[in-house]
Parts: C-alpha cells; structure tokens; sequence
C-alpha cells in the first residue's frame, strides 16, 4: 500500500504496526485518504535509540505520557467525508506534538495510525453491537 521508500524509512513493531516520523506523516495520511481509508485514530510513541519497541513519552516534570486521539464517525455521516474528517484531525494532532518533552530526549517521538476501509469499519462496528 505503502511507497517502498516509505515503509522501509518507517519504525516497524514487532507485530507489524508502523510509526511515522512527523515529516512523514502527511504522505501517509495522503496514501490513506487517495485509497478511501479512514484514519480512526492515532497514538505517539517514544522510541529509544536502537530499541524494537516503544514506550511512554517522558515530559519535563518526570512523569510519562500517552498521547492518544480517536476519530468517531459522526451519525449519518458519510465515509467520503469521514476520510477526510479523519484525515484533517490527524494532521492536526501530529502539528501539536507534545510541547513538554523532557529536555534532550534520547530517541524520536513517532506517530501511529489506526485505519479501515469502509467495510473493515462496518464489519467493526457489528462486532460492537
């Protein structure tokens, strides 16, 4: 689905998801929208210099973070205007990276994102009825 340049520059857990850098992250919410997927949501992860996995985002008063969003599709909403709905607030959400970071932070700070087609999202929402 994805540009080859694309996922081989991206992080990889060991399950499959990606993360994206924030450059990144509008071609990726550009292939998503061209291919009428809807991004339903988004999460931030820290990911230590050379590590498989990600963590909690560490902020300036010593505490961790999770950085999360959701994109609910509003009643009678259509799915075109939903994928770009869910398209617009997670550029939005990535714009707003998180302004407490510990200072010198060892690592990035990532972007993942959670998407479906229109019959994913149906057979999804079935299963929660």
């Amino acid at each position: 689905m994805f540009p080859p340049e694309l996922e081989r520059d991206a992080f990889r857990t060991d399950n499959g998801e990606f993360g994206w850098t924030r450059t990144q992250i509008p071609q990726v919410v550009d292939i998503l929208r061209s291919q009428e997927l809807a991004i339903l949501g988004g999460e931030l992860w820290w990911v230590k210099d050379d590590s498989r996995g990600w963590d909690l985002i560490p902020q300036e008063d010593g505490r961790q973070a999770v950085y999360t969003w959701a994109a609910d599709r509003l009643p009678g909403e259509l799915w075109p205007d939903f994928v770009e709905r869910g398209a617009a607030e997670a550029l939005a959400h990535v714009d707003r990276w998180p302004a407490d970071l510990t200072p010198n932070l060892q690592g990035r700070i990532l972007c993942n994102l959670t998407w479906a087609s229109h019959l994913e999202f149906d057979q999804l929402m079935r299963t929660k009825l």
